[in-house]
């Protein structure tokens, strides 16, 4: 079983104040008809996400709890206990039934995170490949594992699949097998794995991971997380310029800060709306105003649970020339604009920081491998005068007592 965050989430920007939308893709219409007799029936839409297997019909995205209810049951239970983040998905779990298994990612698309056993289950393997390697993948009898259009695993040919679903996204031929993928979206796709030996349909890997059109994502706690009760406002600048203390018009921070402590020194956050949050985990753009200037804040939910804005943290300020005077920013040993880099590199050679010169720009870090985490962007307008700063980011995103 491993463990994997959905990648995409990262991409684009987010709207300000607003729940992260997890995939901007929309739920594929079900295919499957009911019979007079109530039996669903698997129809002939690959894009259905339906495979049937020893009787049941198993659509993806599904509740744990519903493939549980059809009698498949964990082979580990305790995967079922691990803990799944949001926006995250573990793979390789397996479950069974009689004779028969299928592996499973598990999916949280929660803004919270939860137990994979309060999870979805967003992609299913049906492995037959026990036809060719026997003390590997598992044999499965005819007619027991099905796919729209009437492809049965263990006897369909890449004709059949073909004749079924038309030509596929992309083909990968090797002397072992032949692989078939039909990709309708981003982590939307069906795998289908032809082996040269029999010629015959033996691997299914199939993933849809959109929300349900009854997802419930979950709650907001009303509570307060500890670390952002337990953030104390800084007394005074210090004298290193790479302190995470920071004066920001006119008020101390110690960074990363969180929001309410913005809040505290007159910041209001604008155009959210009523119970905007942040999930766990997760990055939200919100802006904020103070004595009639508005500032874009980048902020970050450092905990599992979804927190409201006030709780979340600001990692990074900048300001630079072209701002309003009344956005100010000091670091550390006073440095602020127009300081020089002739200054700034015998600053941080003192203290054994690494700096280097990119272009316009100067960076500096504590050291070679704190890059992500904590530094200093000068950046120096050539336009104007080359050898002073005329703008100043500073990041940092470890917390004092983590």
């Amino acid at each position: 079983m491993k463990k994997k965050l959905l990648i995409w989430m990262l991409a684009g920007c987010m709207a300000a104040a607003m729940p992260a939308t997890v995939l901007a893709a929309e739920n594929v219409e079900e295919s499957g008809t009911e019979t007079e007799a109530g039996t669903a029936e698997l129809g002939d839409d690959i894009y259905s996400f339906q495979v049937m297997f020893d009787g049941d019909l198993l659509k993806l995205p599904m509740s744990c709890d519903e493939l549980i209810s059809m009698g498949w049951q964990a082979e580990n239970p305790e995967d079922l206990d691990t803990m799944v983040q949001t926006n995250s998905y573990i793979t390789g779990v397996r479950f069974v039934k009689g004779n028969y298994y299928i592996s499973a990612d598990i999916l949280n698309l929660g803004i919270n995170e939860e137990p994979a056993s309060k999870c979805l289950i967003g992609g299913i393997e049906v492995d037959a490949s026990g036809a060719v390697h026997e003390n590997i993948g598992q044999k499965i009898e005819p007619g027991i594992a099905m796919l729209p259009g009437n492809i049965e695993v263990g006897t369909a040919t890449i004709e059949d699949i073909k004749a079924a679903y038309g030509e596929p996204t992309d083909t990968h031929e090797d002397e072992v097998y032949t692989v078939l993928t039909y990709d309708k979206d981003s982590f939307q796709d069906i795998t289908l794995t032809v082996y040269q030996e029999t010629g015959t349909l033996l691997e299914v890997d199939m993933q849809n991971f959109v929300e349900p059109e009854d997802f419930d994502p979950g709650t907001v706690s009303g509570e307060t997380p500890s670390i952002v009760s337990d953030y104390k406002e800084p007394s005074a600048l210090g004298d290193d310029l790479m302190d995470p203390t920071v004066e920001f018009m006119g008020d101390l921070y110690q960074l990363p800060a969180p929001v309410s402590a913005f809040e505290a020194n007159g910041w209001v956050i604008q155009d959210a709306e009523e119970g905007a949050y942040a999930e766990g985990g997760g990055l939200e753009f919100i802006d904020m105003m103070k004595e009639n200037q508005t500032v874009r804040f980048s902020v970050y939910n450092f905990t599992e649970n979804a927190v409201a804005l006030s709780d979340c943290f600001v990692q990074e300020l900048s300001f630079a020339t072209y701002d309003p005077e009344i956005i100010d920013m000091k670091l550390g040993g006073g440095v602020t604009l127009g300081v020089s880099k002739d200054d700034l590199k015998t600053m941080a050679e003192a203290k054994g920081y690494v700096y280097e010169e990119e272009g316009d720009y100067v960076n500096i870090y504590k050291n070679e491998n704190s890059g992500l985490d904590d530094y200093l962007s000068f950046w120096f307008n050539s336009d104007e005068d080359p050898d002073k700063a005329s703008g100043i980011t500073v990041h940092h995103e470890v917390l004092k007592n983590s």
